[in-house]
């Protein structure tokens, strides 16, 4: 297998482009990336056509190199054809109306359960070999296909010795010393890597105290910079303009391989695992094809060779790359934290009102 490389970001959009040439174009540029922004004449059914969305970037570029490009190579008969980025609220405004234009899309781990399932088509008997997968991963209209992390990353240049052990240490200012980065989200981990700080059980995490955790994260606001992005976070760790930051696993193996004075822990890392749903009225056929594609055993591993994030297939763990292993999520299972993504779905309203108050207030 080869290493991780660097992959070429999503062309931008592609406006006013006919049913007929969009298809061919995808045809023909097999995993080149294209958009059906503005292209509603693809209506419900897009004949011989799977269109896929994620979440562009990086990302969305390995997802091509490792999954949609092989496929569209062994399936020339049927178009597959890319959008961006996932949406939500865009997605329940298709199934509405009628005018289903996405196949096969990514979500968060938080969707997918209660109201959201109406929605979306249901996984049962289409296939997918959801008994090789983590079980924790496998949901009626959810099934996960590649798992990344919340971790604790630190410059070792500003943090002299062992390094924080905990997400207790990283609240711990008198210890380490320096600014702290987390995310500005309210389902991003942030409220339960307080409580988990403030010493609750993982398993005493939902329903989520309130009051606890901004009291905790009180402690340490005015030290703290609220990232949006993680490109931001990433920054703010390669700029030394913070000494510790929460960040996703695969931000931190970038920065390393640019030589940067920055180390990862492990322990007590949040698990999330990205999925994949089918809207209700998508090409089912075509879009189950592509997620039994995704989600075999040897294909399942491949993602891990461009980003390092881990397969949800069981049987993949043996096929991905030794060098990566322990770049991935999938090798500390046993020191990490599994949100509740279905407390999560259904609070999902009260706990982003909550959240912007708390981080809006002065």
């Amino acid at each position: 297998m080869t290493s991780y490389e660097a992959l070429p970001p999503i062309p931008p959009p592609l406006q006013n482009i006919s049913r007929r040439s969009l298809l061919k174009a995808a045809g023909l540029a097999g995993a080149t990336a294209l958009s059906l922004s503005g292209c509603a004449a693809l209506g419900t059914q897009r004949e011989n056509a799977v269109v896929f969305v994620s979440d562009g970037g990086e990302y969305q570029a390995a997802q091509r190199k490792a999954w949609l490009t092989p496929f569209q190579q062994q399936n020339p008969d049927l178009r597959l054809v890319e959008d961006v980025p996932k949406n939500y609220a865009k997605l329940k405004a298709m199934v509405t109306s009628g005018n289903v234009q996405w196949d096969l899309m990514t979500a968060t781990g938080d969707f997918g359960y209660g109201s959201d399932r109406a929605v979306l088509q249901d996984w049962t008997d289409l296939g997918l070999p959801t008994n090789q997968l983590f079980p924790q991963y496998v949901h009626d209209s959810v099934v996960g296909h590649t798992i990344f992390s919340n971790v604790i990353a630190y410059r070792t240049d500003r943090i002299k010795g062992p390094g924080p052990q905990s997400w207790a240490d990283f609240f711990d200012l008198d210890k380490f010393p320096g600014k702290r980065a987390l995310r500005n989200l309210s389902n991003g981990a942030v409220l339960e890597i307080a409580l988990i700080a403030d010493g609750v059980a993982p398993e005493d995490l939902y329903p989520i105290d309130f009051k606890r955790a901004f009291a905790k994260l009180d402690t340490i606001r005015k030290q703290t910079i609220f990232w949006t992005t993680g490109a931001q976070s990433a920054q703010l760790l390669a700029d030394g303009e913070v000494s510790m930051a929460q960040v996703w696993n695969g931000r931190v193996y970038n920065l390393q391989k640019t030589g940067a004075p920055i180390d990862i822990q492990w322990n007590q890392h949040f698990i999330q695992a990205d999925t994949l749903v089918i809207p209700r009225g998508a090409n089912v056929e075509y879009a189950a094809k592509l997620a039994k594609y995704m989600l075999s055993a040897e294909n399942n591993a491949k993602l891990s060779q461009y980003i390092p994030y881990g397969p949800t297939n069981q049987e993949s763990l043996a096929l991905v790359d030794k060098k990566m292993k322990e770049h991935l999520p999938t090798s500390h299972l046993d020191i990490g934290i599994n949100p509740n993504n279905e407390w999560l779905n259904a609070n999902r309203a009260d706990v982003s009102s909550r959240w912007q108050k708390w981080v809006t207030s002065a």
